[in-house]
């Protein structure tokens, strides 16, 4: 790795810093933006920012909307995100049912169980975005759960469990399964 300077490092610290919060604040404002506009949106782009690897920065929003009175302490990302998770995985499930391939089915099966689970990455690069519109249909279908998870007022009381793990920290089981 190059050697930086302390003083180029004492510009850039708080640049990043302060970028860094304007993103995370920007995102906070979208998912709670009224009647689950905001919550369709980041359903549809969260499979793209773990495409990124982007999606670690959510926990800091986790973090504080677990600290927050304002969210009840009560993670409303959760339910967004698991969304996105279980559509990746039911548009990997669909391959594995409609392939004729045995190779392509070899692979989609773990990678659906694994989206299940929560990890979506083999689920997203090794079948949906081989294949470019079950990628696609995931993002649609993961914006419409996390539109109806906003409308149902689903929440959870830890941060980082997604998919059926999930079902350990959510506070509303039965609409978290619809």
């Amino acid at each position: 790795y190059p050697k930086i300077s302390s003083s180029v490092r004492r510009l850039i610290g708080p640049i990043f810093s302060r970028l860094e919060t304007i993103v995370l604040s920007g995102a906070q404002i979208l998912i709670t933006v009224g009647f689950g506009i905001g919550a369709l949106i980041m359903g549809a782009i969260y499979p793209i920012t773990v495409v990124m690897g982007l999606h670690h920065m959510y926990n800091v929003i986790e973090a504080g909307m677990l600290a927050s009175e304002q969210f009840n302490n009560l993670n409303i990302w959760i339910p967004v995100a698991s969304a996105a998770n279980f559509a990746q995985f039911g548009a990997c499930l669909a391959v594995c049912i409609k392939c004729k391939s045995n190779k392509t089915k070899q692979v989609a099966i773990p990678s659906s169980m694994s989206a299940a689970l929560g990890i979506t990455e083999p689920a997203i690069f090794g079948v949906n975005m081989r294949f470019h519109k079950p990628f696609v249909c995931g993002m649609i279908g993961g914006a419409i759960g996390s539109m109806l998870g906003s409308w149902m007022g689903l929440g959870a009381k830890a941060n980082g469990v997604t998919g059926i793990p999930g079902y350990l920290t959510i506070n509303k089981p039965f609409q978290y399964t619809i």
